[in-house]
């Protein structure tokens, strides 16, 4: 009804704009349908990757992890994601999006000391994660949040997300969402991302000056092998990692 009465009234410029608007300001995903779509690529893509690491099938050696050469190898953002998070060893951890619970999961193995939390926007998706990781039931504190709106009523030393930010459009969500994580992590924020979806960089900068930000200070980095490459934002200075100082750095790695 609402499309009709635009063609109706509206000169063809008009329209155009109003279409470009519309895609400008939608997420990538309509989030109803989107449980369906996630558990068929999770299905797709443990064809060619190990996404649960296996009891006594891995080991870390020197910061690495290392697979049993009878096991599909890890998907690369997901090693450098846990190696990274494992350098860091924080005692408590936020997965925002998490998911089906995989990667909470497998953080768990590797630093069973670690407190481990996650949220999700769908219950849908919550029920999925129990389904694939019972255990996390009882191992982890697990509850739906839209991280756009507010920052959830926790704190812990480190936030991550793996491809979320990424999905989000319109009307400066995204932005919401970056400055609520900073509210929620007291130590660092890793964002594993498709870094051409926004200016990251500018982004986090830009919060950093806001009034009400909540750190005394903020320094960027870079971790990966330059085609998988992800982000640590730290409320201290970190060696061993790359400064980050613009977003030029991250165009061209692959999520």
């Amino acid at each position: 009804m609402i499309k009709r009465i635009i063609k109706r009234h509206l000169p063809e410029r008009a329209i155009a704009l109003y279409i470009k608007f519309k895609r400008r300001n939608r997420d990538d995903y309509n989030w109803l349908e989107y449980s369906k779509q996630y558990s068929k690529q999770i299905s797709e893509i443990e064809k060619e990757k190990t996404l649960i690491l296996p009891e006594r099938m891995y080991s870390i050696v020197e910061g690495k992890i290392v697979l049993d050469p009878s096991l599909l190898p890890l998907h690369p953002n997901h090693k450098v994601l846990y190696e990274t998070i494992y350098d860091l060893k924080p005692y408590s951890l936020l997965e925002v999006g998490c998911g089906c619970g995989d990667h909470l999961a497998n953080i768990q193995k590797i630093l069973p000391e670690t407190e481990i939390n996650g949220c999700d926007l769908l219950e849908e998706q919550m029920r999925f994660l129990l389904s694939r990781h019972p255990d996390l039931k009882n191992n982890a504190k697990l509850f739906s949040h839209d991280i756009t709106v507010s920052p959830p009523n926790i704190k812990v030393d480190l936030l991550y997300t793996q491809a979320v930010i990424m999905h989000i459009r319109g009307n400066n969500r995204h932005l919401n969402a970056l400055r609520n994580m900073f509210h929620v992590s007291k130590k660092y924020i890793v964002l594993m991302e498709n870094w051409v979806s926004h200016n990251f960089y500018n982004d986090i900068r830009k919060i950093s000056r806001e009034p009400n930000f909540p750190w005394e200070g903020i320094y960027l980095y870079v971790n990966g092998d330059g085609k998988q490459t992800l982000i640590i934002i730290s409320n201290t200075v970190l060696d061993g990692y790359k400064e980050l100082y613009s977003n030029r750095q991250l165009v061209g790695s692959s999520i």
